[in-house]
C-alpha cells in the first residue's frame, strides 16, 4: 500500500520530511558544505557554486535576490540507482567510513532545508547523457512515497555556459523556490560564504585536491570575478591562506610545543573502543610575536596599521577573532569550530589554535550529529574542571569518577582523558604564553607600567647612593652592558619560558632606560605568591600565576575588558580591596601560629622592615637610615 492513510509504516514521508527540514543547519553555507562533501567524495577536483539573482520591484528601486543556488561538480558522476538512492532519506551511497559522508542524509536533508524544489542531474558519459530526478515538497505533501524514477535529460545550456571546467563526468545539484535563504546581494554572499567554505576544507584546498569557485550570476552571466575559496586555517600555519596581510603568504602563528621533538605542535591520543584501538590527533599553535606586536625586529606591520592600536583591532586581528575555538576535524573535513572551550569574554582567545582530528570510526565516541555540524558528546565535556565539582562525590579520586562512569555507561568516559589534558594542561599553558608576548611591548604598553617602573627604579638607585646597596648592585660592579643584557635575557627565557623576542624586547628596553626593576607574571612551581631574581642591575619580581593571589588580585585589576562599565570597573575595585584586606590577615595569622616568642619577634621585625620599604618607594621618601 502507498497511501499515507491505509499504511502502517512508522513514519510518513511527508511528515518525515517536514521534521528534516528543521535539522538545524546553522547557515545555507554549512548546508552548501553538504554538497561538496558529495563532490569531493566523487573525486571532483573543481566544484563550483552558483548564486542566481532575480531582480525584485520595490517602491522606489529595483533590488536583487538569490532566487537559486546551485552546485555543479567534474566528479565521477552517477548511474540511475545511484542517483535515486542519493535522494532518498537514510540511504546514499551506504555507510563507507572512508568518505566524508556517512548517514545518507547530505543531499536531500540539506537541499530540503533550504528549499522547496531539489533537481539533480548526474552523468557519467558527458553531459548530454545525463540522467535527471528531483524532489518537490508539494509532491511530497500530496502523497508522493517513492524518489522519482530518473531519466535521461541533457544538462541545461544554462548551466553548461556558466560552468568553466564541465567534465566528461559530473553531477549538478539545483536549490530553486528557496524559502529558507536569508541570502540576498549574491556578491556579498558568496564572498563571506567562501571564507567558511575555506576553513571547512582547508584541508583539502591546502593538498590542491579540489578547487572551490564561488560565482554569483546575474541575467546568466557571473557578476564580475568570481571567488574562488581560500585555506581559512584556525592554526594559522598555512603558509598561503585567506588571513589578510601581513600574513597572507607567510604563518601567523607556531607550533606549540606539547613534547613531541619529531612533530612539533602535535600529540597522539590512542584510545580503546570496544577492543580496537584508535588514534586521535591533536594539533596546537600559537600567535607568532610579531601578529601582536609592531616592534619585533625585521618583522614589521603593513604602513597602514597603526602600532598604538591593540593587534586586534587590525585586519588579521579581526580574522582571527572569527576562528576561536577547538577545530574538530573528520575524514580530512572540519566538523565544527567549537568555541565553547575558549573563555568566551577574553579577546585574547583569538590568538591559539587546537585541532582534534579523529577518524569516522569514532564517530559515534564525539557524538557525530547526522549533519555533520558538531560533536555533542565531546562539546559536552568543555569546562570539565566546574562539571566535575558538581558531579563528583565526595572524596572522589578522577580516576574512581572514570570508573563510575564507565560503569554507567556514560558516553562521555572514552573522551574524558583527551578533555581533562585539553582543559587543564594544554590551554593553561597556551594562555600562560600568551599572556607572556606582550611583556615590554613599548607600543601598547601601559604608561602606568612605566611609570611604576621608573618609580622603583628611582627608590632603588635612591637607596643605593645613600649606601644602602644589595646584591643586585654588587653584581652590577664590572658586569658589562652585553653580559647584563646575556644573563636577563636567559632568565626570561629559560626559568619563566618567554619565547626569545619577546625577553630580547624588554631586556632591550630596561637597559635603554636603565630600569633596575622588572615586573613579571609566571607559573611557579612553589607556594609563594612572588618570587625575586637577583641579577646584575636588574631586581626581578615575578609574581606567581598558580597562586590564587594572581587571579584574585592582578588578574581583576590588570585584565579589564576595554568595554568593562562603570558597575564592573567599581566591583573589580572592591574585589581587589577585600583581596588585599585577606593577603593582610594571612600575614597576621601566620605570626599568631609561630609557637616561639623569639620567632615572633623576628617575624615582627621583618613586618617593620618592610614597611619602611614600602614607604620608600611609595611615598619616594628615604627612610633617614
Amino acid at each position: 500500500m502507498t497511501s499515507e492513510g491505509n499504511s502502517y509504516r512508522i513514519v510518513s514521508p511527508s511528515l518525515t520530511v517536514k521534521a528534516m527540514r528543521d535539522s538545524g543547519y546553522k547557515s545555507t553555507a554549512y548546508a552548501l558544505a553538504e554538497l561538496i562533501d558529495n563532490s569531493i567524495d566523487a573525486k571532483a577536483t573543481l566544484v563550483e557554486v552558483f548564486a542566481c539573482e532575480s531582480p525584485v520591484q520595490g517602491a522606489s528601486r529595483t533590488s536583487h535576490r538569490v532566487e537559486t543556488i546551485a552546485v555543479l561538480d567534474n566528479g565521477t558522476g552517477m548511474d540511475t540507482d545511484a542517483l535515486r538512492r542519493a535522494l532518498k532519506y537514510g540511504d546514499g551511497l551506504g555507510d563507507d567510513r572512508k568518505r566524508i559522508g556517512r548517514f545518507g542524509m547530505g543531499l536531500p536533508n540539506s537541499s530540503m532545508s533550504q528549499c522547496t524544489r531539489l533537481e539533480v542531474w548526474s552523468w557519467i558519459n558527458g553531459p548530454g547523457n545525463a540522467m535527471y530526478s528531483y524532489l518537490d515538497l508539494a509532491e511530497i505533501n500530496d502523497g508522493l512515497d517513492d524518489v522519482p524514477a530518473p531519466k535521461h535529460d541533457p544538462l541545461p545550456e544554462y548551466w553548461r555556459e556558466l560552468s568553466e571546467g564541465l567534465g566528461n563526468t559530473g553531477t549538478l545539484v539545483v536549490w530553486s523556490d528557496l524559502d529558507r535563504v536569508n541570502w540576498h546581494g549574491a556578491a556579498a554572499t558568496l564572498k563571506n560564504t567562501a571564507e567558511l567554505i575555506g576553513r571547512v576544507y582547508r584541508h583539502y584546498l591546502t593538498a590542491d585536491k579540489v578547487v572551490i569557485k564561488m560565482a554569483p550570476v546575474r541575467e546568466g552571466k557571473v557578476i564580475g570575478h568570481a571567488n574562488y575559496a581560500k585555506a581559512n586555517d584556525p592554526l594559522y600555519l598555512t603558509e598561503s591562506s585567506g588571513t589578510p596581510a601581513p600574513f597572507a603568504d607567510e604563518p601567523m602563528f607556531e607550533p606549540f610545543d606539547m613534547g613531541n621533538e619529531d612533530e612539533p605542535g602535535v600529540a597522539h591520543f590512542p584510545i580503546t573502543v570496544k577492543g580496537k584501538q584508535h588514534v586521535i590527533t591533536v594539533r596546537a599553535s600559537i600567535a607568532r610575536p610579531e601578529a601582536r606586536r609592531a616592534d619585533i625586529e625585521d618583522h614589521p606591520w603593513p604602513e597602514n596599521a597603526n602600532p598604538n592600536v591593540d593587534a586586534g583591532n587590525h585586519p588579521w586581528g579581526k580574522h582571527a577573532g572569527r576562528n576561536i575555538g577547538i577545530s574538530l576535524i573528520r575524514q580530512g573535513r572540519e566538523l565544527d569550530l567549537d568555541s565553547s572551550w575558549a573563555i568566551g569574554y577574553d579577546p585574547v582567545e583569538r590568538w591559539w589554535g587546537v585541532e582534534v582530528e579523529f577518524p569516522p570510526a569514532l564517530d559515534d565516541v564525539f557524538g557525530v550529529t547526522n549533519n555533520k555540524q558538531s560533536a555533542t558528546t565531546f562539546t559536552s565535556l568543555a569546562h570539565l574542571k566546574d562539571k566535575l565539582k558538581v558531579e563528583t562525590e565526595d572524596g572522589e579520586s578522577f580516576k574512581a569518577f572514570k570508573d563510575r562512569l564507565a560503569d554507567l555507561g556514560d558516553p562521555r568516559v572514552d573522551l574524558i582523558d583527551l578533555a581533562n589534558y585539553l582543559e587543564t594542561k594544554l590551554l593553561p599553558s597556551i594562555r600562560r604564553r600568551l599572556k607572556q608576548q606582550t611583556f615590554g611591548n613599548r607600543k601598547s604598553k601601559k604608561r602606568h607600567d612605566a611609570d611604576v617602573t621608573s618609580k622603583a627604579t628611582d627608590a632603588v638607585k635612591r637607596r643605593s647612593e645613600d649606601g644602602h646597596t644589595g646584591k643586585t648592585d654588587d653584581l652590577a660592579e664590572g658586569a658589562s652592558t652585553e653580559d647584563k643584557r646575556q644573563e636577563q635575557v636567559d632568565a626570561l627565557t629559560r626559568r619563566h619560558h618567554l619565547d626569545e623576542d619577546t625577553a630580547q624586547s624588554m631586556v632591550d628596553e630596561s637597559l635603554e632606560k636603565d630600569w633596575r626593576v622588572r615586573w613579571i607574571s609566571s607559573y611557579q612551581d612553589s607556594h609563594a605568591f612572588f618570587s625575586v631574581d637577583l641579577m646584575a642591575g636588574m631586581l626581578q619580581v615575578i609574581f606567581n600565576e598558580k597562586h590564587p593571589l594572581h587571579g584574585e588580585l592582578m588578574a581583576v585589576l590588570e585584565e579589564v575588558p576595554e568595554d568593562a562599565t562603570t558597575d564592573d570597573l567599581r566591583y573589580r575595585l572592591g574585589r581587589a580591596a577585600d583581596t588585599f584586606k585577606l593577603l593582610l590577615f594571612s600575614w597576621a595569622r601566620m605570626e599568631d601560629e609561630i609557637p616561639s616568642d623569639r620567632q615572633r619577634e623576628k617575624i615582627a621585625d621583618a613586618r617593620q622592615d618592610w614597611g619602611r620599604y614600602a614607604r620608600d618607594f611609595i611615598a619616594g621618601e628615604d627612610d633617614g637610615e
